[in-house]
């Protein structure tokens, strides 16, 4: 199975990655070829999981007991402050509880912090902890746990939660109050503070990779270490933590060597659960019942321009173009509704976005024509290409699904399918004319790096060499805005004018999809912090759980 390349954002460019909102507008008539195609993948999709929404929604009533089984790769350590491996910090999330949690709407909320405050300044946030929540070992947890923990981070540059100590200039503790001093104001801060938290009385000099602390983990979380071999396996238990207990009674997760023996070890019932994103979902193959869920991602796909060319520094062309992309098309056919139409980079779930209020260029050849004429183009004479990565199928069936379209207006479209490495040459050299690109912007969205004209520079991603001092403006202002409802307010003018000046064409934000094995039921909510998001509410059938037994 091919694992596609795509551009960086750190630099990770998506293929595309980020939801569990269905979409349910109307289609517009497809190709019949497309039809075809997508009909016969939508069904033996459907014929492998054999699930629906009643499957999940029957009302059975949960027994404890049982054995979950995962995987992941293998562990140079288990404290997850210091860890460097994303399948890793995948399982150790079902240990360790983080300061805050993102919701459905993908906004932060408290989670061992119990409230928070701004200074008027903006510089100064202050975390109140909750009281009374205790480590795996009755400890109890305090604002100098989460000191330590910012320590342990800073000294691990390479730690997956670096980007925790963005813009921070300070951090202390007193009583139950922790306080980050930041060197100016970050609008995105509590995004940052997403990260596990671990006990210093427990780690307190034992922080080397070899101390055997390091692989006998002490937490918060529903579930807490109970063995672990190397090489071969890590044994979890379910405990009473402050959301409850589980209800399975341990989680069993192997060591695999990549993703393909995941894959592998799922399809053959081997482990009970996998996160996946489209393109493997169409290609796995099961013998037993599984249950589907989507997850939301921020993992962004767009049609990109050239604006060092003339023809795409036309606005009303540019807006020409949007208008003959079906989105609604594309999500069903081509992602089989696993995606999120979009125009603008700021997810439409999420809570900060203005979707509803803002123009999406929905499909239409009506617009499409008047925006043409505005745009004052001899189309006898206009040739122009879409360049996209040969790895990427799923992006190749889009340009040609969108060529197809743009020739209705006339315009003579060329896909031109290039290896990566030559893909994206061709893009930082900007030989090019409109390209299909993604972006994962993970939980905070890069867009200095991405459409300011700081982007142009060495490192950016403004691919596009879009310039514009107002488009730089707006996005600082939301970076630096002061308080909820002035962030709101920075969002929604950031969006109106994007829209407006529209430098690419925003298409969807992908969802990924949590595969679980059908003896596994519960309402599950998996989601861009954790694919085990409320775990404590899956459990095994009850006749599994007595087979077992």
């Amino acid at each position: 199975m091919k694992i596609q390349k795509i551009l960086p954002i750190i630099l990770i460019f998506t293929i595309l990655t980020g939801c569990s909102i269905s979409t349910t507008e109307t289609t517009q008539q497809t190709t019949q070829s497309l039809e075809e195609n997508n009909s016969e993948k939508d069904t033996t999709n459907t014929e492998q999981t054999q699930t629906t929404t009643q499957k999940q929604n029957e009302d059975i009533t949960p027994v404890s007991g049982g054995n979950l089984n995962l995987s992941m790769r293998l562990p140079k350590t288990l404290n997850p402050l210091i860890n460097e491996d994303y399948t890793v910090d995948n399982i150790l999330k079902l240990i360790f509880e983080p300061l805050f949690i993102i919701d459905e709407t993908l906004k932060p909320v408290p989670n061992i912090a119990e409230s928070y405050s701004i200074s008027e300044d903006g510089k100064t946030l202050t975390i109140n902890m909750r009281e009374g929540i205790t480590w795996h070992n009755g400890d109890l947890i305090t604002a100098k746990d989460v000191v330590f923990s910012l320590d342990v981070i800073k000294a691990n540059p390479t730690s997956i939660y670096s980007n925790v100590l963005n813009k921070v200039a300070s951090y202390s503790s007193k009583g139950s109050q922790v306080f980050i001093e930041y060197i100016e104001p970050y609008a995105w801060a509590i995004y940052n503070l997403c990260f596990p938290i671990i006990p210093k009385n427990y780690y307190q000099n034992n922080l080397d990779l070899q101390s055997e602390v390091n692989f006998k983990p002490v937490g918060s979380g529903s579930y807490k270490f109970s063995s672990y071999r190397l090489a071969n396996n890590l044994i979890l238990e379910k405990t009473n933590s402050f959301k409850g207990t589980p209800y399975i009674d341990t989680i069993n997760i192997m060591i695999t060597p990549n993703k393909e023996t995941d894959l592998n070890a799922f399809e053959r019932n081997i482990t009970d659960s996998i996160k996946v994103d489209f393109s493997e979902w169409g290609k796995l193959n099961f013998n037993k019942e599984k249950i589907d869920t989507k997850i939301n991602t921020n993992s962004f796909e767009f049609l990109g321009f050239n604006h060092n060319l003339p023809l795409y520094k036309n606005l009303y062309f540019r807006k020409a173009i949007a208008y003959m992309i079906p989105k609604d098309e594309i999500v069903q056919n081509v992602l089989l509704g696993s995606g999120i139409k979009t125009i603008s980079p700021i997810n439409p779930i999420s809570w900060n976005s203005s979707y509803e209020e803002i123009e999406n260029y929905n499909y239409s050849v009506e617009k499409a024509i008047e925006n043409l004429a505005l745009a004052n183009l001899n189309l006898s004479q206009l040739e122009t290409t879409i360049l996209v990565n040969a790895e990427n199928e799923q992006r190749i069936e889009i340009a040609e699904f969108i060529s197809k379209r743009l020739e209705r207006l006339g315009l003579k479209v060329v896909v031109i399918v290039k290896p990566f490495d030559e893909y994206l040459q061709i893009l930082q050299e900007g030989t090019y004319h409109m390209f299909l690109g993604g972006i994962d912007f993970n939980m905070i969205p890069n867009f200095e790096s991405f459409l300011t004209t700081n982007g142009i520079e060495e490192g950016g991603l403004n691919y596009f060499d879009y310039q514009d001092p107002k488009m730089d403006l707006l996005i600082g202002n939301m970076y630096k805005a002061i308080g909820e409802q002035n962030f709101l307010k920075a969002c929604k003018e950031f969006e109106k004018y994007f829209t407006e000046q529209l430098p690419f064409v925003g298409l969807y934000f992908q969802k990924d999809i949590l595969l679980t094995d059908g003896k596994v039921l519960g309402e599950k909510n998996p989601n861009i912090y954790s694919q085990y998001n409320d775990i404590e509410l899956w459990h095994i059938k009850q006749e599994e759980v007595v087979k077992n037994d």
